[in-house]
């Protein structure tokens, strides 16, 4: 018997079974298949969810009959549905419930089996098969959160839109904290409401162009209160559950940057004013001053030109103290400028 024990990790089953020789029966399945196994009990569905209370965390599967003496059919499956939350159920019925139990699997039930036709091979991979289920419901509900997460506490603003209409299904609390719309106002608006009208045609045609599975512009948003901010926009296609095409976008407000990139551009233009000042202006008086010199050298013997190029040179040096005063000032407003940025 110890060859045919295949389910080597450890599990609780509560068996909900007032009939004490079907409950053997099941028991004795259960023992024969399973080989590390704790069996609970319940006869009546007041014991069950009581059960079930104490136990959420350790139940790995439910086993129901569907006749007990406070409960049967339809409104006892769906109490114990409500109690047991995600813990699978398998219901344990007779040929005359056979449509009963098909019923219940349109509202959660993991499986029926047929009270006459059961064996242990049968109870076995109906378990196997409900156990494996549920971790890939829990697996796929985490992974659904994750990404829930990630969208939602993203820092930067992210919409969820509509493939076809460019409506937004969803707001993270990004977009509604720096824009200022909630997300109910969101909702009832379509993303082109950010972009001014002039923009709009030309954002539509970019969403749309599905050359490229993700693709990245600049364009202008209007927050709530009116304001113009230049973002970079990043745009994607999902696809939901259901397989239906849907569009996230991405923004990333770029107006500082921008803006900063001006200033450095204006910043440069004063730098290469300066520059040519420096390079062209000033040699011209600099260049007299020199010629005058060697003049004076040349002529030291002669008065009266001695004179007149004395006067030349003061005033081209006065000029030169022009030119130099007006290089410190742009300067110093260059600097001051800097400093505020």
């Amino acid at each position: 018997m110890k060859k045919d024990l295949k389910y080597e990790e450890p599990i609780t089953v509560l068996v909900v079974e007032n009939n004490d020789g079907d409950f053997v029966l099941v028991e004795d399945y259960l023992f024969e298949k399973f080989k590390s196994i704790e069996v609970k009990r319940s006869q009546d569905f007041k014991e069950t969810a009581s059960t079930i209370e104490k136990n959420k965390s350790s139940l790995s599967v439910i086993l129901l009959d569907l006749h007990l003496h406070d409960g049967s059919g339809l409104e006892l499956i769906k109490k114990v549905l409500t109690a047991a939350n995600d813990i699978p159920i398998l219901i344990l019925t007779g040929y005359s419930d056979v449509s009963i139990a098909q019923l219940s699997l349109q509202l959660g039930v993991y499986d029926f089996l047929v009270k006459d036709e059961l064996n242990p091979n049968l109870l076995y991979k109906s378990i196997d098969f409900a156990i494996n289920r549920r971790q890939f419901i829990c697996q796929i509900e985490s992974e659904r959160l994750n990404y829930e997460n990630l969208f939602n506490f993203s820092p930067q603003p992210m919409w969820l839109l509509d493939h076809d209409n460019f409506k937004i299904l969803n707001a993270n609390y990004s977009a509604i904290k720096n824009y200022g719309y909630s997300l109910k106002e969101y909702q009832d608006m379509s993303f082109m409401t950010l972009h001014p009208k002039e923009e709009q045609e030309h954002v539509s045609k970019w969403l749309s162009d599905d050359t490229h599975t993700a693709k990245n512009d600049n364009f202008i948003h209007l927050l709530k209160d009116g304001t113009q901010i230049k973002v970079d926009v990043h745009s994607e296609e999902v696809k939901s559950a259901s397989n239906e095409k849907m569009t996230i976008v991405q923004s990333n407000d770029i107006t500082e940057t921008l803006n900063h990139i001006e200033t450095i551009e204006i910043q440069n233009n004063s730098l290469r004013e300066i520059a040519w000042t420096q390079s062209h202006v000033v040699r011209a008086p600099l260049s007299r001053i020199l010629g005058i010199i060697d003049l004076i050298e040349t002529h030291k013997d002669n008065i009266e030109d001695l004179s007149f190029w004395l006067n030349e040179l003061k005033n081209s040096s006065n000029e030169m103290d022009t030119i130099v005063k007006e290089i410190v000032n742009k300067s110093q407003n260059f600097n001051l400028t800097n400093q505020d940025e």
